[in-house]
């Protein structure tokens, strides 16, 4: 029987390859949206790395799977005065929540279109 410390070293070693491979897949896609969508890429990066928070927190509570909509809430309400302050500052209307929804679900569409290059 494997002890708790190697199951936790386990779990260590998980949140780290995911971690990994969101970060990958954004360092890959920033220079893209940059390009194509000037000054977007810091609410894009912001957004990223809500997204691997929320999967870690999906991840921590044992629940990788089945978790989509209480994961996008999360990014959400993380991302929100992010979102509001980027469409304020480009004259945009302040968007409604199913806006941000949309976006944050464009996002995580462009990080899985990215191949993972890991391990």
């Amino acid at each position: 029987m494997a002890s708790f410390t190697s199951i936790l070293q386990d779990i260590g070693k998980g949140f780290k390859k995911i971690f990994s491979v969101v970060v990958d897949a954004a360092v890959v896609a920033e220079p893209i949206v940059d390009t194509l969508f000037p000054g977007l890429a810091s609410l894009y990066n912001t957004t990223v790395l809500a997204v691997a928070n929320a999967e870690n927190a999906a991840i921590s509570a044992g629940a990788q799977n089945g978790t989509g909509v209480q994961k996008l809430a999360l990014v959400v309400a993380s991302i929100e005065s992010s979102f509001n302050a980027y469409a304020k500052a480009n004259g945009l209307a302040a968007p409604t929540t199913a806006t941000i929804e949309a976006y944050v679900n464009a996002v995580v569409a462009s990080l899985n279109a990215i191949p993972n290059t890991a391990a």
